[in-house]
């Protein structure tokens, strides 16, 4: 007998084949396939980018409107607050003009000032203040912090000052304060200053109170007149009569002089008498 291969005992398939050998190579070329990259794969990769993008923006047309409305109430805030940074710098650099770098303030300290209704002169040098010919007080001026110091003897006080915006006013204020002081009072008093210029009005450096002292560039109250300015009118005339010597007083009541009584008396009619001699 002839012997037969195993492979020729093999069942075979349809093509002739074995069935384990094309089991073998199905097997073979599902693993090949399954480590080959998928080039199917690779492209709807790129692909699958935009279309997340596609996605995306479908998906964002939606919010798309809210963001538009919101864009335009940020811009708005935005404009407003630079607005007011803007505004306030403005007024600070304005008040910080007004206040240190408009005036020279020892040079207008200084000069011929008037207590504040009255006609009384005080004289102001750059160094003392001169209440009267014997009485005068030695002063520094802080023209930053708008304080002064006083001197007398061994007296020591101050206080600050502040002037009108037109500068013909000055008050002087007793007491300490400091720099934080004067700057939030002047702050205040600035702002009601110009509130009042506006209206064409000049307002007072400071209220008249105990502790301050106000003087004006020109006087406001009536000077002191000589005596003979000080009598009344109805009496004048007769002063101004004066006495002759016999008696008499040389004026009218209306205070003028009388007439010369030779003028005011006719001459004597002397030609009746003459003819009766004749």
């Amino acid at each position: 007998m002839e012997e037969q291969s195993p492979a020729a005992g093999a069942p075979t398939g349809s093509g002739g084949r074995p069935l384990a050998e094309g089991r073998f190579r199905s097997a073979a070329t599902t693993a090949a396939t399954a480590q080959k990259p998928s080039s199917r794969r690779a492209v709807p990769s790129g692909e699958g980018d935009a279309g997340r993008e596609v996605r995306k923006g479908r998906e964002g047309r939606s919010s798309a409107p809210s963001r538009k409305r919101r864009h335009p109430v940020r811009v708005a805030v935005v404009s407003v607050v630079i607005v007011v940074v803007l505004l306030v710098g403005a007024a600070a650099g304005g008040f910080a003009w007004l206040r240190w770098f408009s005036e020279d303030d020892a040079a207008d300290f200084a000069g011929t000032w008037y207590l504040a209704g009255t006609a009384t002169p005080i004289t102001i040098t750059e160094d003392r203040i001169q209440l009267t010919d014997d009485v005068s007080y030695r002063y520094a001026l802080n023209d930053q912090d708008k304080t002064f110091e006083l001197s007398f003897g061994n007296l020591k006080g101050g206080g600050r000052y502040r002037f009108s915006l037109d500068r013909n006013q000055l008050a002087l204020v007793d007491g300490d304060f400091s720099a934080a002081d004067t700057l939030g009072d002047d702050i205040a008093w600035t702002l009601r200053a110009l509130t009042e210029s506006a209206q064409g009005r000049v307002l007072a450096p400071e209220e008249e109170a105990k502790g301050v002292t106000l003087l004006s560039r020109t006087p406001t109250g009536t000077p002191s007149l000589p005596e003979a300015t000080d009598t009344p009118e109805a009496t004048a005339g007769e002063d101004a009569k004066a006495d002759t010597g016999d008696g008499s007083k040389s004026g009218n009541d209306d205070g003028g002089a009388e007439p010369d009584k030779a003028d005011a008396t006719p001459a004597p009619d002397t030609s009746d008498k003459a003819d009766d001699r004749a």
